[in-house]
């Protein structure tokens, strides 16, 4: 055995706490690459197999031998927070760099990596969007960077199932970087496709390291569940009887919310992680610490997560990963539930499956890529302006949803040549001199390739042979044997798919008696832009006392039970009479407003002049309280639907309605059809109250909101 091979193996030993720990198989290959060769290597290995133990030994003896420090490209805030305690027991002092960090600790990190005091350091890709780091950090180390480690280098490539714009400036970055710089690019879901075209954007001379990608300790197995009451129930009835702890994954965080609230009520201890409300601050962040502490101390039974909680996250013994919804891919699902049983001999892997997946993964398809329209808006928006605009000046002018808006700016940022760039904080995105067009070609290319890949899910749900052989060939992997573990090797040692019937109608009362809550809007603005949006009701800049009350919606547009309901009433143009006494139930039974609703109030429309004051007077008449038309439409307007983002949504809304009349004394409940966004709500309960009237409890039949 070679010097450096053992005081590699040394190392791996040290940070184990074991001494009679043995490199994988091509784990010292890939070090000695490396180290020895200073070679750019590509490593598509399993999860679990221990990519990060590779670059940390490399990293230590890189340094030791007196080279700069290593840099760490990685999308995974779960790895980054789990990798400091990892890289210290490989005696790799590691900092990080992110969005997520205070600013002060990536200003301390930053000082610390120029004055060579840390080994390694982990930046996500957006931080390569940053100038200040482009400009100030990155040509000081440039020259002396001992090791340059590319995590899920999938990302780097359009073929790969998580692809990822910031990413593309990794190319531009190695080009800033030393020749003969060694380079670590990693990833456990590339197929063939994906590794051709990381290879080409790496460098011809990027050698590749790949081994075999069946995971032997995850029993795998599939069940089709249509109704969501079904997988509910099978959930409740299955967890207890499962040993140690797992994930359950949602497709959407509404869905994680759902289901964790559901086995809560079961008495099953499960909390939801995802990136929506609530997790999306400074104290969500911290939360989703808590939470993915809690799981490896075993203090709960599951988390409940979306997409939020994958790639990164490192808990050896979780016995099972068990899918609520059918992810976009195979890919996508390979990579999730090899979560599962890294140091344990047996886990479940189980796929559920609904009839909600499709119409899920459509959207998702849809939402992929920016809309040209959209662009084209964009580009105009920041052809007119000299100093360039913020996201939020750009949607005052693009009616488009914030979000998209960002997804579309960072994805031109991120083409080469670039049409536009950005700089400062906040961002400022300003237009280059560079024509561009939108690859439409390229674009509809991939949401083919989507949709196929979809199709390929479907497929591995029907799959009769073995199901982790189907997972690792559609990674191109044409040397794995069957695993002889599941359901289509092994049917006799499957989960059971039976459940109670009793569970089953409690799961189906609990979907339709979910509780979905009609938030108050706070700000009316801020002091820049509330004069803008409310030119003639002259909002300040909060509600305050105009604020309407926590208020309820019947059920969700399309969803089981009355949600399919209404959406079928909706689309013959007359409401089913039921949903009156539906409603009846829901105010006095689920939701009790106090104070007591005193009177009722609807919105009026111009397109359905009939429908929702039919409806109210019907529920007051039920509720044996008056129906009063007190507001009323001033002008006509674009349906507020049509309305992407809050700023259209305000000035398509401002002097549309007024309050006239006397207003009986008491509380109001103010009724709609359908609720959206709420700011139909915020600016009619706003106006009663001016008018008078008491506390304002927003009521609509269905939310149309869409879903995240």
């Amino acid at each position: 055995m070679s010097e450096v091979r053992q005081h590699a193996l040394s190392i791996l030993r040290e940070s184990l706490d074991r001494q009679d720990a043995e490199f994988k198989e091509h784990q010292w290959e890939a070090i000695s690459a490396v180290v020895e060769k200073r070679q750019r290597l590509l490593v598509v290995q399993r999860t679990g197999w221990g990519k990060s133990a590779v670059y940390f030994i490399a990293t230590r003896i890189l340094r030791e031998r007196g080279a700069g420090p290593t840099i760490i490209l990685s999308p995974l805030l779960a790895l980054m927070r789990n990798q400091i305690d990892s890289a210290r027991s490989y005696g790799v002092r590691l900092g990080t760099i992110n969005s997520s960090n205070e600013k002060e600790s990536n200003e301390a990190t930053k000082n610390a990596l120029l004055a060579n005091e840390l080994d390694a350091v982990i930046i996500s890709p957006e931080r390569l969007a940053n100038q200040e780091f482009a400009d100030e950090v990155l040509p000081q180390i440039a020259n002396r960077v001992g090791l340059l480690v590319i995590d899920e280098a999938h990302c780097i490539s359009d073929w790969g199932h998580d692809f990822r714009p910031d990413y593309k400036r990794i190319v531009n970055i190695l080009k800033s970087l030393p020749r003969n710089l060694p380079v670590v690019a990693t990833t456990a879901t590339a197929n063939q496709r994906v590794m051709e075209d990381v290879s080409a954007q790496l460098g011809d001379e990027i050698e590749v390291l790949r081994g075999q990608l069946t995971r032997k300790s995850i029993q795998l197995q599939s069940i089709s569940f249509p109704k969501r009451s079904q997988r509910l129930a099978w959930l409740a009835d299955t967890l207890p009887k499962l040993q140690g702890t797992g994930i359950i994954y949602a497709t959407t965080t509404r869905d994680a919310e759902m289901v964790a609230d559901w086995l809560k009520k079961r008495g099953i201890k499960v909390a939801a992680y995802h990136s929506g409300d609530g997790f999306n601050n400074k104290a969500g962040l911290q939360r989703k610490l808590e939470l993915e502490e809690a799981l490896l101390s075993n203090d709960l039974k599951a988390l409940v997560a979306t997409s939020a909680l994958g790639m990164g996250y490192d808990k050896p013994d979780l016995s099972f990963v068990i899918h609520y919804q059918s992810p976009g891919s195979v890919v996508s699902y390979y990579q999730q539930v090899g979560r599962a049983g890294r140091g344990i001999p047996k886990a479940y892997g189980v796929l559920l499956s609904g009839d909600e997946d499709k119409d899920i993964q459509e959207y998702f398809i849809q939402q992929a890529f920016p809309k040209s329209g959209v662009v084209d808006e964009i580009l105009a928006v920041l052809d007119a302006s000299d100093d360039g605009c913020t996201v939020a000046e750009v949607c005052a002018s693009v009616n488009a949803k914030a979000g998209k808006v960002g997804q579309a700016l960072k994805f031109l940022a991120a083409e080469s040549p670039a049409p536009i760039l950005v700089q400062g904080r906040p961002r400022r995105y300003k237009r280059t001199l560079r024509d561009y067009t939108l690859p439409h070609s390229r674009i509809s290319y991939l949401c083919e390739r989507k949709q196929r890949e979809w199709e390929r899910m479907q497929e591995y749900l029907e799959h009769q042979g073995c199901s982790m052989q189907f997972l690792a060939q559609e990674l191109d992997d044409d040397e794995t044997t069957a695993c002889g573990r599941c359901q289509g090797c092994h049917p006799a040692g499957a989960l059971s798919r039976e459940y109670m019937h009793e569970t089953a109608v409690a799961a189906a009362e609990f979907i339709e008696n979910q509780v979905i809550k009609i938030m108050p809007r706070r700000k009316a603005g801020t002091k820049t832009n509330v004069a803008h949006r409310w030119p003639e009701y002259q909002f300040e800049n909060y509600f305050g006392k105009l604020e309407h009350e926590v208020g309820r919606a019947l059920c969700r547009w399309g969803e089981a039970g009355w949600g399919e309901i209404v959406m079928k009433g909706k689309r013959r143009g007359k409401l089913d009479p039921r949903l009156v006494k539906a409603a009846e139930k829901l105010i006095r039974r689920r939701w009790k407003p106090d104070p007591v609703p005193a009177w009722v109030a609807y919105v009026p429309s111009v397109s359905h002049p009939k429908q929702v004051p039919d409806f109210a007077k019907k529920l007051a008449h039920k509720l044996g309280i008056p129906c009063i038309d007190v507001v009323k439409k001033l002008k006509s307007n674009s349906p507020q639907k049509k309305m992407e983002n809050t700023h259209h949504r305000c000035r398509n809304l401002d002097g549309v309605f007024s309050v006239e009349g006397k207003l009986p004394d008491g509380p109001v409940l103010l009724v709609d059809d359908a609720v959206d966004s709420g700011w139909t709500f915020a600016v009619i309960g706003a106006l009663l109250r001016l008018a008078g009237s008491g506390p304002v409890f927003p009521f609509a039949i269905v939310s149309t909101a869409t879903r995240n």
